[in-house]
């Protein structure tokens, strides 16, 4: 009798799940896939939906992730392996400022991660004469910078400031994921300031070069015309078609070893699996894992996250128009606001501009501020609506408002993460042989990176099948 066929099992149907599950029927198509996830959708932190505003009918908006890197290529490849390629488009604003001192300064252009490279390009209001002076030198440290990993403002302090890491960096980089740029990796955020940081010719000048050599009209940023909810629904539309399933409400409640894998229980089942990729949200694969690699676990559990809230605003373009050059703007911490961000969707998106309407996104809620869980959406509303008061001007009410929260959803990354992790994943080669954990936690915050790990943890599972 011919042995059955090999069964991966993937915990989660998050872009990384879902990247893991076609990425498996691409380079091992005789081996049987499930997809289970716990809540009655997949997608994860991809949302996407229409507003209610009759006038916007037809208008679907991203209630997470609005969209991907282009200078990475993971996202890339795979919209182009899903046929998406034509569908991608680009921000048309490129323009973006900073809340800061009681009005909007653009953020200088070139910068990289906001570390502005052109000290004649930066508002006279974002950085006093001393900062100015430094960046028009080479960007060498204070002192030589110790070996491995570093937090982002050690290394952009000691090479261009505290007035550029506080008033700049922070701000763009930490508002990435929620986080606190002194605490947060370099080698996971910002590789590329720490190799330029170690440089003899200094941060500035290998920055400057590297802008020098790049096309500054290429576009930074795409998605598809139809919202990043179209990268969902065609990978499930590719899994059907290669006869893999997808479940939803089908949450994993415990994983038990047998002498050929895994037993992956569901309330209702239980799967044999060969191997068992675990791209759920990390408390949750924390909680599956701990009875199996108690040192993995563990290590998993003392990861932090942050939690956020994504409103979205829509106003009548009579009460709010913005400046079409602008994508939007962001606030730093210390600006005494509620919202960490403002993307001007009309602007920043063709396909979105509307002639009646005016759509706003707003984010609020970081690691060090947890104001956002302790109000209700009303009061919520009520504060952001505030704070654009405050920064627009605009006092008219919203003629539709979606709010969307993420608890728990964005990974902080400590100094020494990669490290970390390649500690887990010992552990379990050791003690769970057969688990192997995806998702942001693995590679890093965006959909590039969820797309990464999807790829990487699936070839990883076929190499253990072969």
């Amino acid at each position: 009798m011919a042995s059955p066929p090999h069964h991966v099992v993937v915990v989660g149907a998050g872009v990384s799940g879902l990247t893991a599950a076609h990425r498996l029927a691409s380079i091992a198509p005789g081996v049987k896939v499930t997809v289970l996830e716990a809540t009655d959708r997949a997608g994860g932190k991809v949302q996407s939906g229409p507003l209610d505003d009759p006038t916007l009918d037809g208008f679907i908006v991203d209630e997470g992730a609005d969209a991907f890197l282009r200078r990475v290529p993971w996202a890339l490849e795979l919209c182009t392996d899903l046929g998406l390629e034509e569908e991608l488009v680009s921000p048309t604003a490129r323009q973006a400022s900073l809340w800061r001192s009681g009005a909007l300064r653009p953020i200088p252009n070139p910068n990289v991660l906001g570390i502005p490279l052109d000290p004649r390009n930066v508002d006279p209001n974002l950085l006093d004469r001393t900062a100015l002076a430094r960046l028009a030198e080479d960007g060498r440290p204070e002192q030589k910078l110790s070996d491995g990993d570093l937090a982002v403002g050690t290394v952009v302090r000691s090479c261009v400031g505290d007035q550029v890491f506080e008033h700049l960096v922070d701000p763009l980089l930490g508002g990435i994921n929620a986080g606190r740029a002194d605490h947060l990796s370099c080698a996971v955020m910002a590789p590329q300031l720490l190799n330029a940081a170690r440089s003899p010719d200094g941060l500035l000048a290998v920055l400057r070069k590297t802008v020098g050599d790049t096309n500054p009209s290429a576009p930074i940023f795409a998605t598809p015309s139809g919202g990043m909810g179209r990268l969902i629904e065609t990978l499930l539309e590719r899994l059907a078609e290669a006869g893999i399933r997808v479940a939803t409400d089908s949450p994993t409640t415990h994983l038990e070893r047998n002498k050929d894998g895994w037993l992956v229980h569901e309330p209702n089942n239980i799967h044999r699996a060969d191997a068992v990729i675990l791209a759920a949200p990390s408390h949750v694969v924390t909680d599956l894992i701990a009875p199996h690699a108690p040192s993995a676990g563990d290590s998993l559990g003392r990861w932090e996250h942050a939690s956020v809230v994504l409103a979205t605003f829509v106003f009548d373009r009579l009460d709010l128009d913005v400046d079409y050059e602008q994508s939007g703007f962001l606030v730093g911490r210390d600006e005494g606001l509620l919202m960490t961000a403002c993307s001007f969707v009309n602007s920043k998106w063709a396909h979105f501009d509307h002639p009646e309407r005016t759509l706003l996104r707003v984010s609020c809620g970081r690691i060090d501020d947890r104001r956002p869980l302790g109000l209700d959406d009303t009061a919520l509303v009520e504060a952001l609506r505030a704070d654009l008061a405050t920064t627009l001007g605009v006092e008219a009410p919203p003629t539709a408002i979606r709010v969307r929260r993420w608890p728990r959803s964005l990974v902080q990354f400590p100094v020494g993460h990669i490290d970390r992790l390649a500690e887990v994943d010992n552990s379990l080669v050791g003690e769970a042989p057969g688990l192997l954990v995806a998702g942001a936690i693995r590679c890093g915050v965006g959909i590039p990176a969820c797309i990464r790990s999807g790829n990487e943890v699936a070839d990883a599972a076929v190499d253990r099948l072969t």
